[in-house]
């Protein structure tokens, strides 16, 4: 199955990602998919009409070469945007505090910890990121898949064989000196293991009760 379209609560992944952006005032929305995940624009374009999608199709070597792709194609139309994963489960009102243009490049960071290979992010006292990954000595935080990207920075990427991974270029990026903000949000959910599902559809779950 595509992961965008796994079903958590009876809805597919990426729908209740990109539910979230849209409670948070995204009214136009990039989607990268590879060439299996066409069915993913139908579901989107049907669960929310109103919505202008944008989607571009590669067939990507890594995480950094989609990201790379996602960033130049947002930075031809915006000084800064948000990027996300698709398996971010994180709610609409701390995407929303995200996205202020003040945050500049940032990265959002969670003390949920429930990841077989979470990247550790350490803070210094003013709020920006000093150790990312194996540099990281206090490990209070890791990052949940919620970026602020701004064009300068969007063009400054190199090609796609610069980096392994994605969290291989913000490290780097990091230990470069390019200050990099991280902000604390409150619980996400990464779905990226079969048991992550039912920690997903209860977090899910919790929420829908509270704002009811």
């Amino acid at each position: 199955m595509l992961k965008p379209l796994l079903p958590i609560a009876g809805r597919p992944l990426i729908e209740w990602t990109a539910s979230s952006l849209i409670d948070a005032g995204a009214d136009e929305i990039f989607v990268l998919l590879n060439s299996k995940g066409r069915a993913a624009r139908t579901a989107l374009r049907r669960r929310f009409p109103g919505k202008r999608w944008i989607f571009f199709e590669a067939d990507t070597r890594s995480s950094w070469d989609s990201f790379r792709i996602v960033a130049g194609a947002l930075a031809e139309s915006a000084d800064r945007f948000l990027i996300s994963t698709v398996d971010a489960l994180i709610p609409a009102e701390e995407i929303a505090r995200f996205a202020s243009p003040a945050h500049g490049v940032s990265l959002a960071l969670t003390s949920f910890v429930e990841d077989e290979k979470p990247l550790w992010a350490d803070l210094d006292e003013r709020g920006f990121i000093s150790a990312l990954g194996p540099d990281a000595v206090d490990k209070r935080f890791v990052t949940c898949g919620l970026y602020g990207v701004t064009r300068e920075l969007a063009r400054s990427m190199y090609a796609a064989e610069t980096h392994a991974s994605l969290r291989d270029y913000w490290r780097s990026l990091v230990r470069s000196g390019v200050p990099v903000r991280g902000l604390p949000i409150s619980k996400t959910i990464d779905v990226d293991r079969p048991e992550d599902i039912a920690t997903a559809e209860a977090f899910l779950s919790s929420r829908e009760a509270r704002s009811c």
